[in-house]
């Protein structure tokens, strides 16, 4: 007689990771556990709200959120822990407070491993320097087209004007 084998139906969340797996995401954090310089975390998770941050600041209640690689993860019964390297995109934000998408909040660049904070939130970054800024400021940046920039319109405009002329 074998015994079988009980498998978990996947969740939204599994399917995400899975597809992320490789690429620089910024995922919601509720604690985190710095990696050492060999490569292994520590055997405890810290509370975000605990977590001093470059200024000698703490996050205060606001959102934090961790940036990097996605090297793999792990979901227990709801809930979900997330092994991040280095992010591979030197241009971006620097450790601390920023202004996101209307809201203050902290970033912090990996290598880390964390606990998503409930409702799970995970992006991928824009592999773009120039939309990874406007995505901190708005939501889906990333799929905004080079040319929808007003400015340009206008410049197309008129140029096209000025050719019918």
């Amino acid at each position: 007689m074998t015994p079988e084998l009980t498998q978990r139906p996947k969740w939204e969340i599994d399917r995400m990771l899975d597809n992320l797996i490789g690429n620089d995401v910024r995922v919601a954090t509720s604690a985190f556990s710095p990696v050492a310089w060999g490569g292994a975390s520590w055997p405890h998770l810290i509370p975000v709200g605990k977590l001093i941050l470059p200024d000698n600041t703490l996050p205060d209640g606001i959102p934090v959120f961790f940036e990097g690689r996605l090297q793999k993860f792990e979901r227990q019964i709801g809930v979900v822990f997330v092994s991040l390297e280095a992010i591979t995109s030197p241009d971006t934000a620097k450790d601390g407070h920023v202004y996101f998408r209307g809201r203050s909040a902290v970033v912090i660049r990996g290598p880390a491993v964390v606990q998503m904070a409930f409702p799970f939130q995970v992006e991928k970054l824009p592999a773009d320097e120039s939309n990874y800024w406007r995505d901190l400021r708005f939501a889906r940046a990333q799929f905004e087209l080079p040319f929808s920039s007003m400015k340009r319109m206008a410049t197309v405009t008129q140029r096209k004007e000025e050719n019918r002329k």
